[in-house]
């Protein structure tokens, strides 16, 4: 039985991701639209792979920007000056967008043995500014503040130029990296990372490797960063080093802590809560108007969720069923 319902779920969401796939092909969106639906998934990308890190693992990271633009930077350099028939260079180019942050990521994880806590969240922001650094010097990698560009997608003859293919390429990168997190987090690993995370004391004393999991969690995040990068990057097709700093790791924090930590929907649902709500705010009179809104929007948005849904915004019904559940008891307890 519970099989079957699981079963049934799995078949559900495959249906779900479909339509949603498809949806840009059958209406005639806004080119503004597309661009934020396609920027979604990407940052949905991201916050499952920090989630695997922050919310399975226990580690935080105040420098994740820094492997989305590094995935960003290899991406649209293999591109640029790599030929292959076929358009098989990108295929190479988010392959390598996603190793070559991964390889930072254990270098990073190799620090994470040594600290933990607050320690741990200023080493990785001291990384992510020195990295930014590395970005605006670097000019025969990243042509420093003149910015780099992109060429757009296109894979064995198919251009994936237009917003709308692109939404049907990204979603397809997000479908099958949810189902390798997916299985990743119901094996042994994801065990194990939930056991370091709730007591890396009682984790040791299991015969846990704190060494080994550290190292899997950042190096995993970090290819999911990575790959983002590569996808955001042929997106907008332009980037420069000042993307690539404090305020986008907080606003990925943001995803994770508002859509739901330990949960793989929850960073897709934070993804759109962030991207999607701070622009229908934008058209309301007045409020609209202001600077740095999405950052107020932000920085509320954390507070309240906080407070009150501790568990993310992706878990609300089942803490509402279970509040419901709660009150239903209450009686019966009284009586006896």
């Amino acid at each position: 039985m519970k099989k079957s319902k699981i079963n049934n779920k799995k078949l559900l969401a495959f249906i779900a991701i479909l339509l949603v796939a498809i949806l840009p092909l059958i209406f005639n969106f806004k080119r503004g639209t597309m661009t934020m639906l396609n920027t979604v998934i990407i940052y949905a990308i991201i916050a499952i792979g920090f989630n695997i890190l922050l919310g399975y693992a226990g580690q935080i990271s105040l420098g994740h920007a820094a492997f989305m633009g590094i995935g960003a930077y290899v991406s649209a350099f293999v591109s640029n000056h790599l030929t292959l028939p076929l358009g098989l260079h990108f295929i190479v180019a988010i392959l390598l967008s996603g190793l070559v942050p991964l390889v930072v990521g254990l270098l990073l994880g190799l620090v994470a043995l040594r600290l933990e806590g607050h320690y741990l969240a200023i080493a990785t922001l001291g990384f992510g500014v020195a990295i930014q650094q590395v970005f605006k010097e670097w000019i025969g990698f990243t042509n420093g503040y003149s910015g780099m560009r992109a060429d757009p997608i296109e894979i064995f003859n198919i251009s994936f130029r237009s917003r709308e293919m692109y939404f049907v390429l990204s979603v397809l990168v997000l479908v099958l990296l949810s189902i390798f997190a997916y299985n990743l987090l119901r094996s042994k690993t994801g065990r194990a990372l939930v056991a370091m995370r709730d007591s890396e004391h009682a984790a040791q004393a299991m015969g846990i490797s704190l060494f080994k999991y550290k190292l899997v969690a950042f190096a995993v995040s970090a290819f999911y960063a990575g790959v983002a990068g590569s996808l955001y990057m042929h997106l907008i097709r332009f980037t420069m080093p000042d993307q690539w700093g404090v305020m986008l790791s907080l606003n990925l924090l943001a995803m994770v802590v508002i859509g739901g930590l330990a949960s793989i929907e929850g960073g897709i649902v934070g993804a759109a809560f962030i991207i999607i709500i701070p622009e229908i705010i934008k058209g309301i009179p007045v409020i609209g108007e202001i600077r740095s809104l999405p950052y107020i929007f932000t920085g509320v948005s954390m507070i309240l969720v906080i407070m009150f849904f501790p568990y993310g915004l992706a878990k609300i019904g089942a803490q509402i069923k279970q509040l419901i559940r709660n009150k239903n008891r209450a009686p019966k307890n009284n009586e006896v």
